[in-house]
């Protein structure tokens, strides 16, 4: 039976291996390992059919497309499976052993490995998701109801099965043709009207950003510009109510389009541990928001992340300390690429804000002492700190997060820049608006942290270090698709172009398994002919 078994995969491996190469099954002996543990019993087929668990998995297999996977992988197994022929006891092993193969992919698949996230871009820094699906089928299989695990594959979180709808919901757009697209160039304000005010009514009732009865007038009237507004609010553009350059953009993103941001967000949910801790922050980077979740309450912060040139890292990690009144020691490349330049023209150029400077020896030197157009990126021995205060470019509370990329959360004296709909504009670090909420969040402790005392401790200019009693897991992700605290859906830029290096490598990864490679060439065939 073994060697049969063996055969079996061996014979299907250089069959399918010219539509994509399997794992080698004596490398690989994921399948050999169950039915070892089930003394060759079938796990699928009972009495010449499939079980109502096998027809389950083959109905479930035949909608991968639901949860963002490709198709392709899995409905050339189905469909030839589902017209297998079960008569005789060796087809009926082949088949059984075929499902099992297709189901240990879609553990895996489902369990986030399609990908190595750091591979697709260096700037990600998560773990690859490893799982181990052979373990993982066998302990569903020891259940009394082995087929409940299919459904429980999933992410358990809301946002998860919210945005499955969504992708639900854009495919049904795209089979209704979509949205017209308005004209290159295209500028319109209050006060126009004509066709190109239609055709953007059009695009504003088929994106469900105007009831269909707003169509009427060809008019741009302020009801609306408030209604451009609101949609630029929701894809973080400054909100004018003006159609034009990122508005005309955005307005103008195919269906196709949206839906391929929706599929990589929910890969991207995948990646998130199972289940997520009861008390965490996640940093959302292009949507410049964190979200700080208390079991089913959370609440929702602007942030503002890191330039393009100076990207905020993708990774998870606990916050382990807050600082208040932190100074903060100047990092090498942002006292070469920021400072520096400044000091050459003026040496004064910091003077009130707390700067001080020091040299290699640590002697605290004058900065119209030193020579600074003697320094640059290759020679900069000097050592800039700023002490405490209100003009502290870390504001008054300091997020520690034990990560090696010297990433951490923090307030800022520059309040103003929360006001700007693109706020990619720090070193890397993650301001918050709100410190002290925040702070008294991480605390989660009302009778001793208290918002007053918090504001007391962050008053002055005394740095005060205090340890978390439990590490609070922060999350730092990128989803371009995303819920804000009332349900609503945004539709952001990929402002670091991970999206479409993610895209890219999601459709490299496609198996494009062949029903032909399956079938056509007699895998079965072959293996029940005496």
């Amino acid at each position: 039976m073994k060697r049969k078994l063996s055969l079996f995969f061996l014979m299907g491996i250089l069959i399918l291996k010219s539509a994509y190469a399997l794992p080698n099954a004596q490398e690989d002996p994921r399948v050999q390992k169950i039915y070892d543990e089930l003394q060759r019993k079938l796990i699928w087929i009972e009495e010449g059919k499939w079980t109502s668990c096998g027809t389950t998995l083959l109905d479930t297999l035949a909608h991968v497309e639901d949860d963002g996977l490709w198709a392709e992988d899995y409905l050339p197994f189905v469909n030839y499976l589902q017209k297998a022929n079960l008569s005789s006891p060796e087809t009926q092993k082949e088949a059984d052993a075929l499902l099992t193969l297709a189901a240990l992919t879609y553990v895996s698949d489902m369990k986030g490995e399609r990908l190595d996230p750091h591979a697709v871009d260096k700037n990600i820094h998560i773990p690859r998701v490893v799982a181990d699906e052979t373990n993982l089928l066998r302990g569903y299989l020891a259940l009394p109801n082995h087929c409940g695990w299919i459904y429980d594959l999933a992410p358990s979180n809301p946002e998860y099965q919210r945005l499955k709808q969504l992708l639900a919901l854009y495919r049904q757009k795209k089979v209704q043709g979509g949205w017209p697209q308005l004209p290159k160039d295209t500028k319109l304000q209050k006060g126009d009207k004509g066709p190109l005010v239609e055709t953007l009514k059009a695009q504003l009732i088929a994106q469900d950003a105007l009831p269909p009865q707003g169509q009427g007038s060809d008019v741009f009237d302020e009801a609306l510009e408030d209604v451009i507004k609101t949609y630029q609010g929701f894809h973080a553009l400054e909100q004018d109510g003006k159609v034009g350059g990122a508005t005309l953009k955005a307005l103008n993103t195919s269906v196709e389009d949206r839906i391929k941001s929706i599929i990589i967000s929910l890969e991207r949910q995948r990646w998130l541990p199972v289940p997520l801790p009861s008390r965490y922050i996640q940093v959302n980077i292009p949507g410049f928001y964190l979200k700080a979740v208390n079991g089913i309450n959370s609440f929702y912060m602007p942030i503002i992340t890191g330039r393009e040139y100076r990207k905020t890292p993708v990774f998870y990690a606990p916050m382990t300390e807050i600082i208040f009144n932190p100074s903060w020691h100047v990092p090498t490349n942002i006292a070469v690429q920021d400072k520096l330049p400044k000091l050459k023209k003026n040496p004064n150029a910091f003077a009130g804000k707390g700067y001080h400077f020091y040299s290699s020896s640590g002697e605290e030197v004058s900065p119209t002492s030193v020579n600074w157009d003697s320094y640059s990126s290759g020679s900069f021995p000097i050592r800039i700190v700023q002490s405490p205060g209100n003009a502290n470019a870390l504001g008054k509370i300091r997020f520690t997060i034990d990560n090696p990329f010297s990433i951490y959360l923090h307030g800022t004296p520059e309040e103003k820049l929360f006001n700007k709909a693109k706020r990619s504009l720090s070193s890397g670090c993650i301001r918050v608006q709100d410190p002290i909420k925040l702070a008294k969040f991480v605390f989660d402790n009302p009778h001793e942290w208290t918002y007053e005392r918090i504001e007391k401790e962050s008053s002055g200019t005394q740095t005060k270090r205090v340890k978390l009693e439990a590490p609070l897991p922060v999350f730092v992700t990128y989803f371009t698709v995303f819920e804000d605290e009332n349900h609503k859906w945004h539709f952001v830029d990929d402002e670091y172009g991970q999206d479409k290096k993610l895209w890219t490598a999601l459709e490299k990864a496609k198996k494009s398994f062949t029903e032909e490679a399956i079938g056509h060439h007699g895998i079965f065939d072959a293996l029940a002919s005496p």
